[in-house]
């Protein structure tokens, strides 16, 4: 009665623990990535944290790990706009993820291969990826939806909105001051 007892109190825990392992493992990203202007280039970075799989999710910070830039990708509703990588085969990166990390849209990064060719800026929505991994071997992946407005030498950043009810997003009104 006793063994009986604790297969069906074992059991259950033992099936919470993986469900809620697998869900965190199926997210799209684990933190957000910024996109902010700086000196008339647009710069692409990952936000302080970054949310860790685990029994009870917890998060990060990127000033207390080692997180290793291995992919970007940003993309256009309709188009990729840019996309590098280390090359195939290739175990660490040069690049670390830090809170004031600026990859500059469209040039070189340290030891990357570009595998799409960086397509000229135009005011409108952009997704971009940031895929990574930190030194205890956790992804560390950083997305963000938004929009790019003005023109070359008068760049501003604004959030992207999702239109009510619908799959289509739109550029936010500018903030009051």
């Amino acid at each position: 009665m006793t063994a009986n007892c604790f297969r069906s109190v074992l059991l259950p825990i033992l099936a919470l623990v993986c469900v809620c392992d697998g869900y965190a493992m199926s997210r799209h990203h684990d933190g957000d990535a910024r996109a902010w202007i700086r000196d008339e280039a647009l710069c692409i970075g990952a936000s302080e944290t970054y949310e860790v799989p685990g029994f009870f999710s917890r998060n990060a910070r990127l000033d207390q790990n080692q997180v290793e830039l291995y992919a970007v990708q940003v993309n256009r509703p309709s188009a990729q706009a840019w996309e590098a990588s280390l090359p195939p085969g290739t175990t660490s990166s040069t690049v670390q993820l830090r809170p004031d990390t600026c990859i500059e849209y469209g040039q070189p990064v340290a030891s990357f291969e570009t595998r799409v060719p960086p397509r000229a800026l135009e005011p409108g929505i952009y997704e971009v990826l940031l895929q990574a991994g930190d030194q205890k071997r956790r992804r560390a992946w950083f997305y963000k939806r938004f929009c790019l407005v003005g023109s070359a030498g008068n760049w501003s950043v604004r959030d992207a909105e999702r239109l009510e009810r619908t799959h289509e997003w739109r550029c936010s009104p500018p903030q009051a001051p």
